[in-house]
């Protein structure tokens, strides 16, 4: 792919990106909540999560056949068209019912569709040298996002009611496919050979990273839920202002990363997750103290996905195929955020707490930075 391909792709993306960007945080942050409200309890909500992870861990295989036959974009484009039908269904779930099986089953199957199409279609188009900055505006267009769509998706649940709400993002989904429709659609090698190492370096790091975002993101969003008395207006809200934290610093880092200063950059993202997460915990319960930790979080965030990102994104471009390596890393997530959905339920369930189950996120954390750091320095050495 020529350089001026390349970039007309990568800006495609990037428009691509603002309206997914839309898309989750007007509709997929409320899914758990949304859970708890038709019925279910705290460690049912998490279980529901952790069953749709299941199903794209499972169905993680059907994408390389399917890339083989009609190529990256076309994977990330089906992947949104079945996304676009389970948030048309979600409406209809009413508890530990048929629909919400169903609803479990489509979002797996377009989720693992999308993002394993999404991460490897980035790696492709990516240009290796300016990796950092590609990656940093998309934080950048995410956390400038992340200020409206909350407490768009918080004002449609409340006032529009959830068919409603639930029906514009399965529309706003919809029109997220048309700057891709004239993207270029990367092909994928039938036979080759893959590098065991490599493969199995950044499973770990991702497996690593699930837990860190089952524990201190999927966990701390419910108990921020739960904390405001489990109102969605109140939950937009408060994710709204944490959007405003994310949007302050998410370009800078992307240009230490490129100019080879991530080595110097991890530990002040990483040391500022710890503290975060040990702020989240000791927030969980008050109301004002919990949403300035979301808002902290927030502005955390874009450092320690450059930080991350970065990285697996330059590993899938040194490996032999970037499917296949996305499809290794994506189930080592899956794995991982499973587990710690699945060990944060338990906890409920016998009556812990959150802030135990959101304490846990320091290990994924601890393991991340200690396998970046680890990787920056052998990057440093070779330079």
């Amino acid at each position: 792919m020529t350089v001026t391909a390349a970039s007309a792709a990568i800006r495609r993306l990037y428009a691509h990106s603002a309206l997914q960007s839309f898309v989750e945080n007007s509709g997929g942050l409320f899914v758990v909540g949304f859970y708890v409200k038709q019925g279910l309890s705290y460690p049912q909500a998490l279980l529901g999560f952790a069953a749709m992870l299941a199903v794209r861990y499972v169905m993680r295989r059907a994408i390389l056949p399917l890339s083989l036959r009609i190529g990256l974009r076309n994977v990330m484009l089906a992947g949104i068209a079945v996304r676009t039908g389970s948030f048309a269904l979600l409406p209809h779930v009413g508890g530990l019912d048929a629909v919400l099986l169903a609803y479990v089953m489509l979002s797996g199957l377009g989720n693992v569709f999308y993002w394993t199409g999404y991460h490897a279609f980035m790696s492709a188009v990516g240009n290796s040298a300016a990796l950092g900055r590609q990656v940093s505006i998309q934080q950048a267009l995410t956390a400038v996002i992340g200020i409206i769509a909350p407490l768009a998706g918080g004002f449609l649940l409340v006032s529009a009611g959830p068919s409603w709400a639930f029906l514009i993002v399965a529309g706003l989904q919809a029109l997220a496919a048309v700057p891709m429709l004239g993207a270029p659609n990367p092909a994928v090698e039938r036979e080759i050979a893959s590098d065991d190492a490599l493969l199995r370096r950044a499973r770990w790091l991702y497996l690593a990273e699930g837990l860190q975002v089952g524990f201190g993101v999927v966990a701390w969003n419910l108990a921020l839920f739960v904390t405001l008395d489990e109102a969605f207006d109140s939950f937009g809200g408060a994710l709204a202002l944490a959007g405003l934290g994310a949007a302050a610093g998410s370009l800078t880092i992307g240009h230490l990363f490129d100019r080879g200063r991530g080595h110097h950059s991890l530990p002040l993202a990483y040391g500022l997750s710890a503290i975060t997460i040990l702020t989240k915990s000791a927030a969980a319960s008050t109301p004002w103290a919990a949403v300035a930790a979301t808002a902290l979080g927030a502005l955390v965030a874009p450092m320690t996905a450059t930080a991350m990102l970065l990285p697996l994104y330059t590993m899938a471009q040194r490996s032999n195929c970037v499917l296949r390596f996305t499809m290794a890393t994506e189930g080592g997530w899956d794995l991982g955020c499973i587990i710690a959905c699945g060990t944060t339920a338990a906890l409920l369930e016998l009556g812990s707490g959150f802030r135990l189950p959101i304490l846990l996120a320091l290990v994924g954390i601890a393991t991340i930075a200690g396998m970046l750091s680890r990787w920056y320095a052998r990057e440093l050495a070779a330079a």
